[in-house]
């Protein structure tokens, strides 16, 4: 509905003005989360328990760069960037997206009755009320968040980003607060839990809507801390407008994703994004080995006043000096133990996860409870907790003498990482099975091949439907190969498997459906090491 009257006697006589005055020199809000005085309004109203949904959300409280044509104002009750899902009260935002322009179908939002357009130019709307912002991504955003109650703004926001080791770096941030005593969410890559669940739910948190109602759903279950995983996509759709993070935390930045975002130079700056939202007394947690970090943190720094000030930035290295520093004291194939520095004081950890990588991600982990008062004590247990990231080189155990893994990277440099750690500590044969479906995702089988020939003794792709009830000669044939090869494991080796994790229900629940190839695996090892009765061996 048009703001006030407009929506109600569709006459200008009647219409509510609405001041746009204090909004000058906000040019950059749109880029950099600026927001109006509105929003704390917004917030207190929250507060009463009323859900801003229900009343609506005015645009020009959230929005501090807008244009209205044909209104002073827009209430929106919902949003969508699909015309086929809005209804009336909604409002259209007019996305720009790969291959496509929303701005193009406004005329079927109009036709379903919403109450305003969102859009970046001009377009002919048939009188329906238009509101002109720099950025449709961004407005769409923040207008999700306003319109759940700004959760975000309840809660200590810590944001996780990086080429590689997001994912574990998140569940040990989660498990380090926890063991402090915090209630913590978690939304990542492999699910989101809330402090009620105890299993990770599968959701897309690059649909706007989505990352809000689960910031919503994690401040009703009283969470006081939300960490997030936050992708180069993610931030390419601005999908942080309206959250305000507490803490960032940047892993790493590589080469990676550049069918996405077409160069290294625009990843690194898309990456770059996520400081702009960091509170005025917000830290940045940064791995310093990383040049690039340490430039990201460098023009952060340098930025804004107070941002150099002690605390703002806590640096984490293996290799230069840092805040935080870590030192291996053993490391094998079985696991590792590693020392934790900080301030004098240090502190031993050992874990099941042998890669080089987890000490990183641990250390950045650590460095976020140091920042929220944990102790270095209680970061170690937490950690130690832990010991893995499920979703995350999983390991398999069915009595086998070999070490065999179930890994899941998200980037070729998350891949090359953990197969040159396993490499190190690996006095056999390194051997890596990849499903061919998550093979494609890194350019073919026979890429993938040559990539993998520079740390591994042999490289198998082998198809997702070996157990198929139609499986032919192809998929018998990749059967035997991994029977042949499983067979040859000794102690000293070690076998990587890519894809689709281990299934928490054990199996497929349909007979049609295809078997994992972690659960061929698993499966061909405990008939190959069947338990001995009474010995006390737990299956993986």
């Amino acid at each position: 509905m048009v703001d006030g009257v407009a929506g109600g006697t569709g006459g200008d006589g009647g219409r509510k003005k609405v001041s746009s005055g204090g909004r000058k020199g906000l040019s950059d809000g749109v880029h950099h989360g600026l927001e109006g005085d509105g929003e704390k309004s917004a917030a207190a109203e929250v507060r009463t328990g009323r859900s801003a949904g229900s009343v609506g959300v005015r645009l020009s409280t959230i929005l501090p760069v807008t244009r209205f044509i044909a209104c002073d104002d827009i209430v929106a009750r919902g949003c969508h960037d699909d015309p086929d899902l809005c209804k009336p009260g909604d409002v259209f935002v007019a996305r720009l997206a790969a291959g496509s322009d929303g701005h193009e179908a406004a005329a079927r939002a109009i036709a379903r009755g919403v109450s305003g357009i969102i859009a970046e130019r001009i377009i002919p709307t048939f009188g329906t009320p238009l509101c002109i912002v720099p950025d449709t991504a961004w407005a769409q955003a923040r207008l999700e968040q306003a319109l759940v109650g700004d959760p975000a703004h309840r809660l200590k926001v810590i944001a996780v980003t990086g080429t590689s080791g997001k994912t574990t770096t998140a569940w040990l941030v989660a498990a380090v607060l926890s063991e402090a005593g915090h209630v913590v969410g978690v939304l990542s890559d492999i699910g989101c839990l809330d402090a009620n669940a105890t299993e990770p739910v599968a959701a897309d948190l690059g649909q706007p809507g989505v990352l809000a109602k689960w910031l919503a759903r994690l401040e009703a279950g009283g969470c006081s801390h939300a960490v997030v995983e936050v992708s180069s996509a993610m931030l390419s759709q601005r999908m942080l407008a309206g959250v305000p993070c507490d803490t960032v935390v940047v892993t790493n930045l590589a080469r990676a994703h550049l069918d996405d975002h077409g160069s290294v130079e625009a990843y690194h700056e898309i990456k770059g994004r996520i400081v702009e939202g960091l509170t005025s007394d917000g830290c940045l947690v940064a791995n310093v080995d990383d040049p690039r970090v340490r430039r990201l943190v460098a023009r952060w720094s340098a930025d804004g006043p107070g941002r150099g000030q002690a605390g703002a930035v806590i640096g984490v290295g293996l290799c230069r000096p840092a805040e935080l520093s870590a030192t291996a004291v053993e490391r094998s194939l079985g696991g590792q133990t590693f020392l934790i520095r900080h301030g004098g004081h240090s502190v031993a950890v050992g874990v099941s996860t042998p890669v080089a990588s987890f000490v990183r991600d641990a250390l950045l982990a650590a460095a976020v409870g140091l920042r929220h008062g944990v102790p270095l004590e209680l970061v170690a247990r937490g950690l130690e907790a832990t010991g893995s990231v499920t979703g995350r080189l999983d390991r398999l155990r069915r009595g086998q003498e070999a070490h065999v893994f179930v890994d899941h990277p998200t980037s070729g440099h998350a891949l090359a990482t953990t197969l040159a750690s396993l490499r190190r500590l690996t006095p056999g044969k390194l051997v890596v099975i990849a499903e061919e479906e998550w093979a494609e995702d890194f350019g073919g089988g026979h890429r993938f091949a040559c990539r993998a020939a520079r740390w591994c003794n042999e490289s198998l792709v082998v198809p997702s439907d070996i157990l198929h009830p139609s499986a032919g000669r192809r998929q018998i044939s990749a059967y035997a190969r991994i029977d042949r090869l499983l067979s040859r494991l000794g102690r000293h080796d070690c076998v990587l498997l890519l894809g689709t994790r281990l299934p928490s229900g054990g199996g497929p629940s349909d007979p049609g459906e295809s078997v994992p190839l972690a659960a061929l695996v698993d499966a061909w090892l405990a008939a190959a090491h069947p338990a001995v009765w009474g010995s006390g061996r737990r299956a993986a």
